[in-house]
């Protein structure tokens, strides 16, 4: 299998074949390699990638063809759970609160 064919495997909506070998290039991923256990975590960060992609798509109508993807919620968690897998931090998390200050005056 390639990693064209293993990051297929995880992408389970159609998208263009242009958009895929973007995200492999970006990844610097060669989409004819043959997939290995070392291209795991790329190939995740390009599957997250490739999510975001999706998420930010607007459901098509078209006369009597509709194409409605899944809950988004249900993509941001699997977005989110590819990035913690591999320690990434997830830029769509709100930032923590940092520490309080408070200014005690003694006079």
């Amino acid at each position: 299998m390639t990693i064209k064919e293993a990051l297929l495997s995880t992408v389970s909506f159609n998208l263009p074949n242009n958009r895929i070998d973007k995200a492999l290039i970006d990844a610097d991923l060669i989409a004819d390699e043959i997939y290995s256990k070392d291209a795991e975590k790329a190939v995740d960060l390009c599957m997250a990638g490739l999510l975001l992609t999706i998420i930010t798509s607007a459901d098509v109508t078209e006369d009597d063809v509709s194409i409605k993807l899944p809950s988004r919620d249900v993509l941001l968690k699997v977005y989110a759970t590819l990035l913690n897998k591999w320690g990434v931090i997830n830029p769509l998390d709100p930032p923590k609160a940092g520490p309080t200050v408070k200014q005690v005056l003694i006079w």
